[in-house]
């Protein structure tokens, strides 16, 4: 496989779009920045060179189908139309994943793992498109985590929580995004990101990132909410430190 490949054809890809456009650039370089987290949890999770390749070239074109989305949609929002099924309609059905890689050998763990980075759940999958999914999941996550505090303001108002959004939270899961209604739901759904971190070596990297940490300091946080606040973020830091228990046996 060759990655310079697969970045020059995505150069060419970007090049339809503009990247003056605040939203276009935010996901160029956040697709860049999860390839290269994905090449480093790739190499953290003792994987071949090959595969070390392989998770860059699937963190590079896993928002694929975001460009589109913003320049028909002019917003990130799913409910029109759900970018990770737009990424494998473009690269796979409308066969544009030659473009970027030659070999097909991979196509099935690069389509599964694409469909899935941003799905509430999974279906049964093989164990290496499995493995792949988790990664793709973990790291879009760490980078997530960035842009948001770089890019947006967001507030946390104990008075503009939902009820299902807090209690989702309390079971230590991701939430649906069906339940969110009110102002700061968005900020309980980052939160609760945490607990969908796959390796023990996610939570490494996220925590050398310090990226969880910038985005908790840019939530702006209403007086009557410190109390709610700080009991959420003491929940994320002991998630964090107890990690996924056993080190991942690959």
């Amino acid at each position: 496989m060759d990655f310079e490949k697969c970045r020059e054809a995505f150069e060419e890809y970007i090049s339809n779009y503009d990247l003056k456009d605040k939203d276009i650039s935010l996901k160029y370089h956040h697709s860049y920045a999860v390839s290269e987290l994905m090449a480093e949890l790739a190499f953290q999770l003792n994987l071949s060179k090959e595969e070390i390749v392989l998770a860059k070239i699937i963190g590079l074109l896993h928002d694929i189908g975001r460009f589109e989305q913003l320049k028909h949609y002019h917003s990130y929002s799913d409910a029109n139309s759900n970018h990770a099924d737009c990424s494998c309609t473009y690269l796979f059905e409308q066969d544009h994943i030659r473009d970027f890689i030659e070999d097909v050998t991979y196509d099935s763990i690069i389509q599964k793992a694409i469909r899935y980075h941003n799905k509430y759940e999974l279906q049964k999958l093989k164990e290496k498109e499995l493995l792949f999914v988790k990664m793709i999941r973990d790291m879009d996550k760490v980078d997530i985590y960035k842009q948001v505090a770089i890019h947006y303001t967001m507030t946390f108002d104990v008075n503009e929580v939902s009820e299902n959004v807090l209690k989702q939270f309390e079971q230590s899961v991701l939430v649906d995004r069906k339940y969110i209604t009110k102002k700061s739901d968005g900020v309980i759904e980052m939160l609760a990101f945490i607990f969908d971190i796959n390796f023990n070596e996610s939570y490494d990297i996220l925590v050398s990132t310090d990226n969880f940490d910038l985005f908790l300091s840019t939530v702006e946080v209403m007086p009557n909410s410190e109390k709610l606040w700080k009991k959420l973020r003491e929940i994320c830091f002991d998630r964090i430190n107890q990690g996924v228990g056993e080190k991942n046996e690959l």
